[in-house]
């Protein structure tokens, strides 16, 4: 039997979810995705769960989501050969474990090390706390090499503020760990070989906190998000990424990606 794409386990009150693709650098296939959403699913019922934490096998966080799925997947590139099959495969796929993680009631903790690219930044913004590995990279190159308007959801833009959103999204200029501390993206950063310790630490002491507290206060902080248009800003966005996967240099720009990868794909036999 092949290996699960995501991996739970509890230790005491604290669960521990991790995407589980280390040869791809925890690249976001379909059937990851869909993984991630059944253990979001379990996880947000369970009482007995006081913290969650977020991380990625093997040498990085995830590299985003997983582009070959174009080339494997009948099913999935059906969908992008429409307007309305990308975009409910889209919202289904991409944004609903994003939302769902974001609105599980306990307090989510990201563990984040080596590549944090595109679509990872999503899942990033959805936790509540973030800590780093001092070898953390942040990056999104989706508007200059897929044409597209960024990820689903403007967590770049939400997170970092507009001039410094410009400068990742239009230039491609990624974020080293320290960068990312300093804009707010991330709590800590610490070096790589604490980064578990630290991210324990943090689950203690979430853990000395009476947990009603924590989720009252959580909801409290999700209603001042909308209110500032948090909500707002993410359905308009999600439509003009939709609007922009449909240009013809998108277009083209995805013919040329798939055209690549099956012909690595090929090489390999």
């Amino acid at each position: 039997m092949s290996e699960p794409l995501i991996l739970v386990e509890d230790r005491g009150a604290s669960r521990r979810i991790t995407l589980n693709r280390p040869r791809t650098h925890n690249a976001q296939s379909p059937e990851l995705l869909r993984e991630l959403e059944s253990a979001l699913l379990e996880t947000r019922d369970r009482k007995d769960i006081r913290t969650v934490v977020l991380a990625g096998a093997g040498r990085s966080f995830s590299s985003g989501h997983d582009l070959k799925a174009a080339v494997v997947d009948p099913e999935y590139r059906r969908n992008l050969e429409s307007v309305e099959g990308r975009l409910w495969q889209e919202a289904e796929l991409f944004v609903r474990p994003v939302e769902l993680l974001r609105d599980l009631p306990m307090p989510v903790v990201c563990q984040v090390h080596g590549y944090c690219m595109a679509a990872a930044l999503m899942l990033v913004s959805a936790c509540d706390l973030v800590v780093a590995a001092d070898d953390a990279r942040f990056s999104s190159q989706v508007t200059r090499d897929q044409g597209a308007d960024d990820v689903e959801l403007p967590t770049v833009a939400w997170e970092l503020g507009e001039r410094r959103a410009k400068q990742m999204l239009w230039l491609s200029e990624g974020l080293d760990a320290e960068q990312a501390l300093g804009l707010g993206l991330v709590n800590w950063v610490v070096p790589a070989d604490r980064l578990e310790a630290k991210v324990d630490e943090v689950v203690a002491e979430l853990e000395r906190v009476p947990p009603e507290a924590l989720a009252l206060s959580k909801m409290s902080f999700r209603f001042i998000e909308g209110r500032r248009g948090r909500d707002d800003a993410a359905a308009y966005h999600f439509l003009t990424h939709q609007l922009s996967h449909n240009t013809d240099e998108s277009k083209r720009l995805l013919a040329e990606r798939v055209a690549e990868l099956e012909a690595k794909l090929a090489e390999r036999g």
